[in-house]
């Protein structure tokens, strides 16, 4: 089971049809979350949503407790809001995206773009991002998968170890190419040596 956690954006809908292709999913409001849903689940979806991760101290809190517990995915604000809290720093950039597709300078060896090629269109929708001037202040393990070719903003994350992913554009939207791809990419990746998710507490 995926459980999603909704910020009450316009997207979550979206994103919960392209994770159903992949196994049945649990939405749930960032407010109505409890340890039983995490302990049934596979994966933790973070969704997208308006504002800042300082907004959201539930899905802060949330993070902290579950991080290398059970696979999560940030989308958006959640990919934010996980590089905010494993050090990063959050800038406004000096233009807003909104249903702007890009180009995506992807690595090709990381388990999120495996047979992918190296550059990928993508959806975005977001007036802030993270700090590239920060990113040594990430763990080692966190490692950065793609980035704006133009400007270096980061727009994906990987933590093999932990299993922590993340994506600060829109897999769910028909301008990202090969959404179900890079889905079926983390998924995988965050299978263990058993072929299960769960990763022992």
């Amino acid at each position: 089971m995926i459980l999603l956690v909704d910020h009450q954006d316009s997207f979550t809908r979206n994103l919960e049809h392209l994770l159903a292709s992949f196994d049945d999913v649990v939405v749930r409001d960032r407010k109505k979350v409890n340890s039983s849903l995490l302990e049934d689940a596979d994966m933790m979806v973070l969704s997208p949503g308006p504002g800042c991760p300082t907004d959201y101290p539930e899905t802060q809190k949330l993070y902290q407790r579950w991080r290398g517990k059970v696979p999560i995915l940030g989308i958006c604000l959640g990919f934010q809001l996980m590089l905010e809290q494993e050090g990063g720093s959050i800038i406004r950039q000096s233009r807003v995206l909104h249903g702007v597709e890009t180009d995506a300078s992807i690595d090709p060896t990381s388990a999120t773009y495996q047979s992918m090629g190296d550059v990928l269109r993508v959806a975005r929708y977001h007036s802030l991002q993270i700090d590239p001037a920060r990113l040594s202040k990430l763990p080692p393990s966190v490692r950065i998968t793609a980035k704006d070719p133009i400007r270096g903003a980061p727009l994906s994350f990987e933590d093999l170890n932990r299993k922590l992913f993340g994506l600060q554009y829109h897999p769910e939207s028909f301008l990202t190419k090969s959404g179900n791809q890079l889905i079926e990419n983390i998924r995988n990746a965050s299978l263990d040596d058993r072929g299960a998710t769960r990763i022992s507490s």
